[in-house]
């Protein structure tokens, strides 16, 4: 009996998961919306060679950092000019970044704060402060996408 019950949830699991997950957007993608996941994109290579220094994956290196801090810092504005609805599609941008933009506003303000911060941080050197400020502009990065972005 346990021998079924364990091949019938294998069963559904896999049922379900041919379901989903396919990564197709929830909505189509104009150019508009192209542009701007292609820009969020951009970011993620400094901010990730940041990520394994902190998470001493890599060797904390100041100079690489204090760079790629930098680099994020001027790269994380870019995204933010391409806000407006694509009438073509909005890919996994949810309805709600129009439609509650004063909450929307608030989400870009605090991470462009803390980008500001990162930034500051990595140019003392003091890997203990740019630990505490990279989890914030992760957490920011997160409080928005919980808002105002579609899952997969």
């Amino acid at each position: 009996m346990k021998t079924q019950i364990s091949l019938a949830a294998a069963a559904i699991t896999l049922l379900l998961s041919a379901c989903g997950g396919s990564g197709i957007p929830s909505q189509p993608k104009g150019e508009i919306s192209e542009n701007r996941t292609a820009a969020f994109k951009s970011m993620m290579p400094e901010f990730t060679r940041m990520g394994k220094m902190v998470k001493g994956e890599e060797p904390y290196d100041v100079e690489k950092f204090k760079q790629a801090a930098a680099s994020f810092a001027e790269s994380s504005k870019k995204p933010f000019t391409l806000f407006e609805s694509d009438p073509q599609g909005n890919g996994r941008a949810l309805p709600a970044v129009w439609s509650d933009g004063a909450k929307f506003e608030a989400e870009k303000t605090k991470f462009a704060a803390a980008v500001e911060k990162l930034n500051a941080a990595a140019q003392t050197g003091k890997l203990d402060e740019i630990k505490a400020a990279y989890g914030e502009t992760g957490a920011s990065c997160k409080s928005c996408h919980d808002s105002f972005r579609a899952p997969e």
